[in-house]
């Protein structure tokens, strides 16, 4: 039953997409279709997850093939996906968090002229996602991985008539590009080696093929490149996917696109930019895990890049203006936490974290959507304040969420985030601690900024009167702040001896992850709590006692005493302004070069030296048309006589 069911899962959205793209046109029909299609699909996941469930262990992976997609010499990909509790876990949060947001959308996309076209662009992106997260090779996920990559650059820039948001898509869309360049590239190296993109192996058309990871020890200690270099096959392979993670992932080097990704649409902000393709590289990695374990080299540059992502993105959270670029950053600093975590070889608490990072940073978008929403398009939190009482619900659910993202026990993050600094600290990751507990600290530092500078004090813009959303999008904020406040207890750690249902999503992800529950820390426990509630109340203390420093357009209060240092968190640490001046700047000149000079000059000045050739060819030519008869009596004795000629003295 599981190899058919599971099917209709990525189907159903994809047939609201078409639906909404070729026959609806009301903007009520598309958003009740586009929902409707998204819950479905969460239903049949749920029950797909059971019949899961109910198999051994050992027998719980499902692979159904649909067709043999290619067959080309030894290259055999079959279009098939797989349902295994990795699987299962990221397929309940798209569908789930998808389904709120489509609910969502309907009320926030009201009266915009081009809505249908956004549900269907919607209905794309779950389906494009599903077979990312289903795929059951890696070339399949790779059609996955650019369908999202295209959804977001549509999504994005869906209001392509604001000139940042047509800009903003055009970045995603390119520095994504490096990534997926260096995933190709491993499909490469991983077909060359093992001779099959499959993840496990399967039956097609009659035949067995073997799945890579299956196969791993057949590349320990092979090793190319020069003699006095030579680096191992597992080490290519893995940095090589590990690129790709850095731009789907938006970490060092690679995250300037996610803040100005903000441009689009606040529900596109919350699914895709939050809680599901942007986690589309750490999936990657715990996926292929034996790859990355196999290389102890890309192991320590994984840790790294995710630990000083989590720290420089966390800083320059603090220092903005605009609500949502704060979580943006936010967001960059939280993947930062689940990046350095695989590198740790924490699989299980990446995949807890980006489980609940996904709900309760899908609440604060949406929240920070109806604050927008109900301040008529306010986004700068210093035109805002006040807005608790006029806005209830909206101030209750992201005080949650706030809560839940600074790690506030027992809220989700708590846990998640916990189990992450409990690893470093049992595996002896002492810098890599230190640098993700000062984060931590950040981040409770930075939500109470922000929901000191709108909700609390007075409001310090009265061109608008802000107002509460309405219900379709009230209900998904009360919805998502429950499962910011329950989900972490689906993988709490054992509090005391004999605690039953500890570590409930770790024992569920063992027959993909091979890891054992991770040991609770007392002492980081109670450091992270205490510091999460410390910070977040200094944060808040700051900006509602220096409400008044806080002006329309001018600068945030602790300028004075920063500076330069405020400057730098704010451009987050300048790395956009490099690429700008490093990259962009001589690629944009070099491109007026080539077209001012080699195409204009070289390429024009051929095809035109032709036409001008012809021309004085022709004008040559027309002296001969004199108008003339005599002329024209000659011409045609002398045409005559050489043929005459011809036929005389040529062809006897």
């Amino acid at each position: 039953m599981l190899t058919w069911l599971i099917w209709f899962i990525p189907l159903l959205p994809f047939v609201g997409f078409l639906l909404n793209l070729f026959v609806i046109r009301q903007e009520r029909q598309a958003g009740m279709l586009a929902s409707a299609t998204v819950v479905a699909s969460f239903v049949l996941a749920l029950v797909a997850t059971v019949l899961l469930a109910g198999l051994p262990e050992a027998e719980r992976r499902v692979q159904s093939m649909a067709w043999e997609w290619i067959a080309t010499g030894s290259l055999s990909v079959p279009f098939a996906i797989m349902f295994d509790p990795l699987t299962a876990v990221m397929v309940l949060l798209v569908t789930g968090v998808g389904a709120l947001i489509h609910i969502y959308s309907i009320g926030y996309m009201h009266g915009d002229p081009r809505v249908v076209r956004y549900f269907a662009y919607l209905n794309l992106f779950v389906t494009m996602m599903l077979f990312l997260v289903m795929a059951n090779n890696l070339l399949l996920l790779f059609l996955g991985w650019e369908g999202v990559g295209l959804c977001s650059f549509l999504l994005i820039g869906f209001w392509f008539e604001r000139k940042e948001a047509a800009a903003a898509a055009v970045k995603a869309f390119v520095v994504n590009r490096i990534g997926d360049a260096a995933f190709i590239l491993a499909m490469l190296a991983v077909f060359s080696n093992f001779g099959t993109l499959n993840f496990y192996g399967m039956e097609i058309n009659g035949r067995w093929v073997p799945g890579f990871l299956e196969r791993m020890p057949e590349i320990f200690g092979l090793r190319f490149g020069p003699d006095w270099q030579p680096i191992a096959i597992a080490t290519g392979i893995s940095f090589l996917l590990l690129i790709g993670a850095t731009g789907k992932s938006a970490q060092l080097p690679l995250f300037v696109w996610l803040p100005d990704a903000m441009a689009g649409p606040t529900p596109v902000s919350a699914l895709i930019h939050a809680a599901t393709m942007v986690t589309a590289g750490v999936y990657m990695m715990a996926r292929t895990e034996q790859l990355f374990a196999a290389s102890p080299a890309t192991q320590s540059w994984v840790v790294w890049i995710g630990t000083f992502t989590a720290f420089i993105a966390a800083t320059a959270a603090i220092a903005q203006w605009d609500i949502k670029r704060v979580l943006a950053y936010s967001t960059v600093s939280q993947l930062g936490f689940m990046v350095a975590a695989c590198g740790m070889g924490a699989y299980a608490a990446a995949i807890f974290h980006l489980l609940t990072h996904g709900i309760f940073k899908a609440l604060l978008f949406l929240g920070s959507g109806s604050v927008i929403h109900g301040t008529h398009e306010t986004q700068d939190m210093r035109k805002m304040g006040g807005l608790r009482t006029a806005m209830p619900t909206t101030f209750w659910t992201y005080m949650v969420g706030a809560a839940a993202l600074a790690g506030v026990v027992p809220l989700a993050g708590f846990w998640s985030k916990d189990e992450i600094l409990a690893h470093a600290a049992a595996y002896g990751y002492w810098p890599q601690l230190a640098i993700l507990f000062l984060t931590s600290l950040l981040t409770a530092f930075y939500m109470g900024r922000q929901v000191a500078l709108i909700f609390y004090g007075e409001q310090r813009d009265n061109h608008y009167h802000p107002h509460e959303s309405g219900q379709t999008m009230r209900v998904p904020l009360i919805i998502l702040a429950i499962g910011a406040i329950v989900a972490g207890f689906m993988n709490i750690p054992t509090l005391f001896s004999g605690m039953p249902a500890a570590h409930l999503l770790t024992d569920w992800l063992q027959p993909v992850l091979h890891e054992e529950a991770g040991k609770f820390n007392l002492v980081v426990a109670i450091l992270a709590t205490a510091g999460a509630v410390g910070m977040g109340y200094l944060g808040w203390w700051a900006y509602t006692s220096n409400a008044a420093k806080v002006k329309v357009g001018g600068l945030d209060p602790a300028y004075r005493y920063t500076g330069d240092i405020w400057d730098g968190m704010q451009e987050a640490w300048y790395v956009d302004l490099a690429y700008n001046r490093m990259v962009v700047a001589p690629f944009r000149s070099f491109s007026a070069t080539l077209a001012n000079v080699f195409d204009k000059q070289g390429i024009d000045g051929m095809v035109n030296g032709v036409g001008r050739v012809f021309t004085w060819a022709a004008t040559e030519v027309r002296m001969l048309q004199n108008g003339y008869v005599r002329t024209y009596a000659l011409v045609f004795t002398m045409g005559a006589v050489l043929v005459l000629s011809f036929m005389l003295f040529v062809t006897r």
